[in-house]
């Protein structure tokens, strides 16, 4: 009886035992979760806010009207040429969003000269047209992305503008010579190529409106009173520093 009863505890130990040892056995091949990996954490905007400083270069082409009202005679004197400046601006930026304001000066070497006067002898009488410097304070908003901002523009355009008649005949020569306040437009893109300078390309339309400029006489030679009307097209690429 007392050996029958040791056989019988034998076994339930054993079994206890190997049922113990499948589980951590089964414990063991359990696949295990790996920890959660932090997202990476997404690259702040380029920032476009604060003041900058640049230079730009172009090509200046312009529609120059100049019509006489007594006899209803017109002409275009369209001056074209190059165009060297710099610029100052500053800008703020709300997320993608960037605005600011900026002002140039530039020297303009755009001129144009017809004849006008009648076969054989043309040029006997000329008009000339000329744009000599110009100066813009624009307000600017544009969307970044990244390292491109795409933006458009627009306010006050001023230029100092010749206008002269000549009478070649007599050596004389009429000039009128003033500064034309207007209007202006355009749109670019930036690009930045470091962190603290940019390349810009950029296109702007000015309208300088027309102008009455006065009758003249030089020496025995009159210029009638005529229509001076203005209006211009610049394309233009420049680098510009953040600070």
């Amino acid at each position: 009886m007392i050996a029958r009863f040791g056989l019988t505890l034998a076994a339930v130990v054993i079994g206890s035992a190997m049922g113990a040892g499948h589980v951590a056995a089964a414990d063991l091949w359990l696949p295990v979760s790996p920890p959660p990996q932090a997202q990476a954490a997404s690259a702040a905007l380029l920032s476009w806010a604060g003041p900058y400083f640049g230079v730009q270069a172009g090509y200046l082409s312009g529609r120059s009207e100049v019509s006489f009202p007594t006899t209803g005679e017109f002409h275009f004197v369209d001056p074209k040429g190059a165009t060297v400046g710099a610029t100052a601006g500053f800008a703020a930026q709300w997320g993608r969003i960037v605005a600011g304001i900026e002002g140039d000066v530039n020297f303009v070497d755009a001129r144009a000269t017809i004849d006008t006067g009648f076969a054989p002898t043309p040029a006997v009488t000329q008009l000339q047209s000329a744009v000599n410097w110009n100066s813009h304070l624009r307000g600017r908003i544009g969307y970044a992305f990244d390292r491109t901002l795409l933006f458009a523009s627009g306010g006050v355009a001023i230029a100092g503008v010749e206008s002269k008649a000549f009478d070649n005949a007599s050596g004389t020569v009429a000039n009128w010579s003033d500064t034309r306040i207007g209007w202006s437009i355009g749109a670019g893109a930036e690009f930045r190529f470091a962190r603290p300078a940019s390349l810009r390309l950029e296109y702007l339309y000015d309208n300088y409106g027309s102008k009455t400029l006065g009758a003249q006489t030089v020496g025995a030679t009159a210029f009638g009173e005529r229509e001076s009307r203005l209006d211009t097209h610049t394309v233009r690429a420049g680098v510009y520093w953040r600070f």
